[in-house]
């Protein structure tokens, strides 16, 4: 059986490396960039640091174009949040295991009960009738809600899709339009932003109350500015790749479970 070469990184990469070998796969960690002798990678989630550095435990800023130049044609990379244009490179073969629905679902679960963890540390009151907006209402805003409504949140959704309002107004929570924000905005104790993208403009910082907490749980760019935050005396909460925080060996080995199946629906394995 071929090795398969899990690049050093946080304690998810641990867990894969143990969920491979436990499992009849040849997985060993990697600590240096020579991988001359290596025909699968398994990289981090996600693969850059700030979009320019490869996201390791052993270099703080390795740049990307050097990692690729280190690479073989014919190799298979697996890794989350690959950039796009690393796909127009047909020499290599890269697999986002975050374009498995299972790991993506799953991984907004853990997102919303490690968020729970962060909120407690973070703010001086409870979630108990905490009036909670959440921003985005895909898969993560979903679990975000459900949880924080089981530890009696009062939680209101924005959304920019009709649809999404739709369904957060059917699950009982409050929808709001995005033109209805700057009248609603003053009462929230907790704002969570789940896009990668702007969506509040100053204004919207300027209305929030100074003991409104802001979490930003997106992937980068994200949501928040945090000079605006800062400007009107906000706390801003980034909350980076959170089930490698506080769920690390069930989101090593969720990610584990996507490689093996790619492995046996392409009969690569041991090929």
């Amino acid at each position: 059986m071929k090795p398969i070469a899990v690049l050093s990184g946080d304690k998810r990469q641990d867990y894969i490396c143990q969920y491979l070998n436990n499992h009849g796969y040849n997985a060993y960690l990697k600590s240096t960039m020579d991988f001359n002798q290596d025909e699968y990678i398994i990289c981090s989630t996600p693969l850059c640091k700030k979009g320019k550095y490869l996201n390791c435990d052993f270099y703080s800023s390795f740049p990307m174009e050097t990692f690729m130049n280190l690479l073989k044609p014919g190799q298979t990379i697996f890794a989350g949040s690959i950039p796009k244009d690393f796909y127009n490179n047909k020499s290599f073969n890269f697999i986002d295991v975050l374009h498995d629905e299972t790991v993506v679902w799953n991984n907004a679960v853990l997102t919303a009960e490690g968020l729970v963890s962060s909120i407690i540390t973070h703010t001086d009151s409870t979630i108990k009738n905490a009036r909670i907006l959440i921003l985005g209402f895909g898969k993560c805003g979903i679990n975000v809600a459900r949880i924080l409504t089981s530890l009696s949140g009062k939680v209101s959704i924005y959304d920019h899709t009709a649809l999404h309002l739709i369904q957060a107004r059917a699950y009982g929570y409050e929808g709001i339009e995005y033109e209805d924000l700057i009248h609603h905005i003053h009462k929230f104790d907790m704002i969570i932003n789940t896009v990668p993208t702007d969506i509040f403009q100053e204004i919207h910082y300027m209305k929030a109350k100074n003991s409104c907490v802001l979490f930003e749980i997106a992937s980068a760019p994200y949501g928040f500015k945090e000079d605006f935050a800062n400007k009107y005396n906000l706390s801003l909460i980034t909350c980076p790749g959170i089930p490698g925080v506080t769920a690390p060996k069930a989101a090593g080995e969720l990610i584990a479970k996507s490689i093996i199946s790619y492995l046996e629906r392409t009969e690569i394995n041991g090929s």
